[in-house]
């Protein structure tokens, strides 16, 4: 099946320290695409974050704690996807311009994901259009 987003499985370097995951590598980026903001995202139990998809800002998402319910939308054919992604997985997701996407937390721990955008948010220009995919 083709897919609107790409999973990333990571693979972890861990030693006695702990662990050490790369979200994101200039070797890993389309030839096009260059990091322009770096953010973390807090979520509450039952709070839903996204919603909205991009024309020209492509996102990579990572789960860091707690597991997200997320429904992905490919706005260019329409077929929807819910997955849940945990921070367990080691997964990156990349969502790629025209493809809605919402995360909600389920759990009451605080979901929190870090994520990595092609675009700079502005107030003047945001690229961001609504698409509810989760109440």
């Amino acid at each position: 099946m083709n897919r609107a987003y790409e999973l990333i499985k990571l693979n972890p370097y861990e030693d006695s320290r702990g662990k050490l995951s790369k979200l994101a590598a200039k070797s890993k980026l389309e030839k096009e695409e260059t990091i322009e903001e770096v953010y973390i995202i807090y979520t509450n139990k039952g709070a839903v974050r996204g919603n909205h998809y991009h024309k020209k800002t492509v996102e990579y998402f990572s789960v860091l704690s707690g597991t997200a319910a997320i429904s992905i939308k490919d706005m260019q054919t329409g077929v929807t996807e819910n997955i849940a992604v945990s921070a367990d997985d080691n997964i990156v997701l990349k969502i790629p311009a025209y493809t809605a996407h919402a995360f909600k937390n389920e759990e009451e721990q605080q979901l929190i994901i870090a994520a990595v955008s092609m675009k700079e948010y502005s107030i003047n220009d945001t690229d961001t259009y609504k698409e509810e995919l989760l109440l």
